[in-house]
């Protein structure tokens, strides 16, 4: 006799099971993986802050206590953004240290943003600030890392407290000389 043949398959609750699990792994992958990148481009800013102080520690053994500023060093202590010329005439800070040798080529955040206003808490550049502090003068070089909250407070004690609530900047390296 005939023997009756049944259809294998997957039903329509299993198959959308099966894609509702793959949703839910597609979704974890990519929140941990924003979680890197934002890590990795943390990681690359602290190391440009050290790059940028060791460049700053070179040129101020050759040339004194004259700090480079915008202009290559012409106001003394080039208070402000590290590759933004905000003073006319005059390169950046960046540009004088790369065209006197003293880094190879340039730092930039690897947000690359072109502009920060301020109030902007999303600031991805490098603030360099020089001041005097009871007699010593100190420089602090900033910067805005997306993987660590921000405070009110973040820069507070350096002479330039207001770049955390102006910029969003929440970690620095102090360099004093």
């Amino acid at each position: 006799m005939w023997a009756k043949h049944k259809q294998s398959g997957f039903t329509i609750v299993e198959l959308l099971i099966v894609i509702v699990v793959i949703a839910i792994l597609a979704a974890i992958s990519i929140v941990a993986y924003n979680g890197i990148q934002q890590r990795a481009r943390d990681t690359q800013r602290k190391s440009d802050v050290g790059s940028i102080i060791k460049a700053l520690g070179l040129y101020n053994v050759d040339k004194g206590a004259m700090y480079v500023g915008s202009g290559c060093g012409a106001n003394g202590n080039g208070d402000g953004w590290f590759n933004y010329s905000y003073a006319a005439p005059g390169s950046d800070i960046n540009e004088c240290l790369k065209t006197q040798n003293y880094i190879s080529g340039t730092i930039k955040d690897p947000a690359n943003v072109n502009i920060c206003t301020v109030g902007d808490l999303g600031c991805r550049k490098y603030i360099k600030y020089t001041c005097v502090q009871n007699s010593i003068t100190t420089t602090y070089i900033f910067a805005n890392l997306e993987s660590v909250g921000h405070t009110a407070n973040d820069t507070d004690g350096t002479c330039a407290s207001n770049t955390d609530t102006d910029y969003g900047m929440n970690y620095f390296i102090k360099m004093t000389h």
